[in-house]
């Protein structure tokens, strides 16, 4: 049943590693537009998302915000699932980065090379985005912002999805702090951004001491923290105490749905 509002389910809130025992960063987005989409699609995605009681031939489009492994390592059980398992017919749509469809199409060439090449009954229709551009899909507005977390030839992206309705959701990819993060979140109904860390060093990464100082500057109005490490699963009660007044924040959790 289609909600009368967007929702978001939480299909996994890790880091690259499985911190905690959840599944990779990534998210199901029922009633925004004409079908479900997915944000990210990391290796543990179609267990997941079988986790949370959906299937795959649900989805319309996955949304991909850049190309590392925990975000699109999914992809290659997602193809041969369509092909040989809940066997699709209707198109399914992927917007992300430059690069995106060769990325994709090698990863499940290097990993299922006879089937990486075989003919599919449903179409699989790229789009790929640079920051400044925009795309629409399924009734979404989906807008690419500059992340700051690979380097060229890679171009990660903070997402902004406008929905049928009106709401706004902005994803954060991985990123550390940056102005396309700050433009992506801007009066947006809801932020899902990466907390992978307490405190730096965490690589390209934003940690909990980043978004100490980011709180006067993002202009959502609440935020979902997720792609947590060890460190900040176990911390998370003692971090809700730390959130400023005024400042509405959640902690992501495999399985928790959210109404936008």
């Amino acid at each position: 049943m289609v909600p009368a509002m967007p929702r978001l389910t939480v299909i996994g809130s890790s880091d690259a590693f499985n911190s905690a025992g959840r599944f990779h960063s990534c998210y199901w987005l029922d009633g925004a537009g004409d079908a479900p989409v997915m944000i990210d699609f990391g290796s543990t995605a179609l267990a997941a998302v079988r986790r949370v009681g959906r299937s795959p031939l649900e989805l319309g489009a996955v949304l991909v915000t850049h190309l590392h492994g925990d975000h699109i390592g999914g992809f290659p059980h997602l193809l041969i699932n369509s092909l040989y398992n809940d066997v699709r017919e209707d198109a399914l749509d992927v917007v992300g980065p430059v690069h995106t469809e060769e990325r994709v199409e090698r990863l499940f060439q290097t990993v299922y090379p006879k089937l990486g090449r075989a003919p599919a009954p449903y179409a699989l229709r790229y789009q790929e985005l640079a920051p400044g551009d925009d795309a629409h899909v399924l009734g979404l507005r989906v807008e690419a912002f500059p992340a700051a977390h690979m380097d060229p030839p890679d171009v990660p992206l903070c997402l902004r999805v406008t929905t049928a309705s009106g709401h706004v959701v902005a994803f954060s990819g991985d990123t550390e702090p940056c102005e396309g993060l700050l433009a992506a979140a801007a009066g947006a109904d809801l932020l899902v951004a990466e907390c992978t860390a307490l405190e730096p060093p965490a690589g390209r990464h934003l940690t909990w001491r980043d978004w100490q100082a980011l709180w006067p500057r993002i202009g959502a109005k609440k935020v979902l923290l997720t792609h947590f490490n060890r460190d900040v699963r176990a911390a998370i009660p003692r971090l809700r105490g730390e959130v400023p007044a005024g400042v509405v924040v959640d902690f992501a959790e495999d399985g928790q749905v959210l109404d936008i």
